[in-house]
């Protein structure tokens, strides 16, 4: 199975290399599980085949042209996150004439029903070319506000952080790219997506990231995976655990037990985490006041914690 994976100037460098190492894992992986399964082969497509910069500074210089998609046997085209740090400069990036040649050359691709596949800031790319009206479709927590003012047409899942529906495939924030990958190999093979995970993200040392990827990969935990998109949905609220727990009809202490197992930490260090990280995304305030805020001792705490686009 060929995936064309578009790269455009200015993508989340992440984004864009950790689909192309996630696939080439589950290549590779593939004699492990099942030499009989079919190959996976990334191939780097650009608007027009010329040399793009990432975000951080990378240079992808040898790339095949995206309007030759299907001359190229592509099977699906996935789209990466756009590098905008803010809803201003999403909507200034999907202005971009490299972008718009992107939208149109989506257009042209899904028209005879053909698959796509796109993550955090690029699902508003999909939802620009119109093909998401109509659908289910997921985005980053942190423009959920924008894209249901701008997308009325599409019916927005925030539960689940990869949405399927029919052929376009949509992911959550940055780091659901790994996500995102993951499930275009389940579709594939289950075996081979778990044998991928495994090599990836399982190690004899194991910490609360890895089981916060685990538990969304394998759903093992409806409870915790309704935890936390709860409580994405309402950072801009003073909420509690015990807000949490009695929205989910649960109690107090089966919240705290299942978010422990599944999460390694506690539903409060969560929330606290969460709003932390939400601030820090969305304001100007200095880590001091954040800290503050939300709980936290010192401003280092704050600082450590990742934004999650």
């Amino acid at each position: 199975m060929r995936f064309g994976v578009v790269a455009v100037d200015g993508c989340w460098d992440s984004g864009l290399t950790s689909v192309l190492d996630v696939l080439r894992t589950a290549h590779a992986a593939r004699e492990r599980v099942d030499a009989g399964l079919p190959g996976l082969e990334c191939v780097l497509l650009t608007p027009g085949g010329t040399p793009i910069t990432t975000a951080g500074g990378l240079l992808v210089a040898a790339a095949r042209p995206l309007e030759d998609a299907a001359a190229a046997g592509i099977d699906l085209l996935l789209v990466p996150a756009l590098g905008a740090q803010s809803p201003a400069t999403l909507v200034d990036a999907l202005m971009r004439p490299q972008i718009r040649a992107v939208r149109s050359a989506l257009r042209r691709w899904t028209a005879d029903g053909r698959p796509a596949a796109a993550a955090c800031t690029s699902t508003f790319l999909l939802a620009e070319a119109g093909l998401l009206d109509g659908r289910s479709a997921t985005t980053t927590w942190w423009l959920r506000d924008l894209f249901v003012q701008r997308y009325p047409k599409v019916t927005l899942d925030m539960d689940r952080m990869v949405v399927r529906d029919g052929a376009v495939v949509t992911a959550g924030a940055a780091f659901a790219h790994i996500d995102l990958a993951l499930s275009l190999v389940a579709r594939i093979s289950p075996r081979l997506a778990s044998e991928t995970a495994r090599a990836l993200l399982i190690d004899q040392r194991p910490t609360p990231s890895v089981a916060a990827f685990t538990d969304h990969l394998h759903g093992q935990d409806r409870l915790v995976s309704d935890f936390e998109a709860w409580a994405r949905t309402h950072l801009h609220l003073q909420v509690g655990v015990a807000d949490a727990a009695l929205a989910l009809k649960v109690t107090r202490r089966t919240l705290e037990r299942h978010v422990k197992e599944g999460l390694g930490t506690t539903p409060y260090a969560f929330l606290r985490a969460e709003r932390a990280t939400h601030l820090r995304a969305t304001t100007s305030l200095p880590a001091e006041d954040i800290a503050h805020r939300v709980g936290y001792r010192d401003a280092g705490s704050v600082r450590r914690l990742r934004t999650g686009r």
